[in-house]
């Protein structure tokens, strides 16, 4: 892939978020729109394009192996974050709420709204959404677990249910898209191009409602050291720590990862701020305004830092 193609992937997405923040602003996209746009990414777009992109993928020891390994250095990755968001947030003195927020941004990423629309856009033909999918498992296994008791201490039993929520349309998709994969199962064509078609719109709807969430951020509000740290660290600082320690591993130790593999753990490692954070900590009495400075920052610098990390990523490889 060359340089060209990263940028111009990069800028594809970048001009679908700017027209969801000149429709949010021009009001053609009012504040209900956003949740309409996540009910429709979560419940009905992103389910539909796992499954049919999955179900047509053939499955062979490689992938197994490379599952295995990305499910692995995932939780690693993102134990790494959290470990470099503690230090960041004991360095800067946070108060406990809005260090429990800078914390837990350094390890969750926005793996759902970017993530995936980036990876199945660069790296398309179903096997790299299975890796991302399958961090995705992860991240979400952390933050309704740990993530949740961080945000809501004081009942932590409530926290534990929350865990509940693995089962989700995301999970569901994956283990059905993995069923039919492994048993050769194929969709008849006009369902896997209707149900393939609509999934595919993912893309465009995750960016307008990224657009319409940037919208609503006011620019004299996010000026902050902390803010900046956390978007250096979680885009750029961590995610080459992760690659350098990938290739190591891969060169001198052997490690079974393919490029795909390699290419969608860093990359994911790279996402900004998670969206879903901001509405959990609005939910749990925390710092939701801190969060939402975070995810608006750090995904303003990812139009800048992911053609960067793609780059790299692209050079290790040669």
């Amino acid at each position: 892939m060359g340089a060209f193609t990263i940028i111009n992937q990069i800028l594809l997405l970048a001009i679908l978020t700017a027209v969801g923040s000149l429709a949010f602003r021009f009001k053609i996209l009012e504040e209900s729109a956003k949740e309409i746009i996540q009910k429709l990414v979560f419940y009905i777009t992103l389910p539909l394009l796992i499954v049919t992109k999955l179900s047509v993928l053939e499955f062979t020891d490689e992938i197994l192996k490379n599952g295995g390994l990305v499910v692995l250095f995932s939780f690693l990755i993102m134990i790494l974050q959290l470990g470099l968001g503690k230090l960041s947030a004991r360095f800067f003195a946070l108060r406990k709420p809005q260090a429990v927020i800078h914390s837990l941004h350094h390890m969750l990423g926005n793996v759902v709204f970017l993530g995936f629309p980036l990876v199945d856009t660069l790296i398309p033909g179903g096997e790299a959404l299975l890796y991302a999918a399958l961090y995705q498992l992860v991240l979400n296994a952390l933050l309704w677990s740990y993530g949740v008791i961080q945000l809501n201490p004081d009942d932590s039993q409530k926290g534990l249910k929350q865990f509940k929520k693995l089962i989700n349309p995301n999970t569901i998709a994956l283990s059905l898209g993995l069923i039919m994969m492994l048993l050769k199962i194929r969709l008849p064509d006009v369902l896997q191009q209707s149900l393939g078609g609509l999934g595919s719109t993912t893309t465009y709807l995750a960016m307008l409602y990224i657009g319409i969430l940037l919208a609503q951020m006011k620019m004299k509000e996010i000026f902050s050291i902390s803010i900046f740290t956390f978007s250096f660290t979680k885009l750029v600082f961590s995610p080459l720590i992760f690659m350098l320690s990938l290739l190591v591993l891969i060169n001198y130790f052997l490690l079974p990862l393919n490029s795909v593999a390699f290419t969608v753990l860093v990359l994911e490692s790279a996402m900004p701020g998670m969206t879903i954070l901001v509405l959990l900590a609005k939910r749990y009495g925390a710092d939701d305004a801190l969060a939402m400075k975070n995810f608006f920052v750090s995904t303003v610098l990812s139009l800048i830092t992911l053609p960067l990390i793609l780059y790299l990523i692209q050079w290790s490889q040669n």
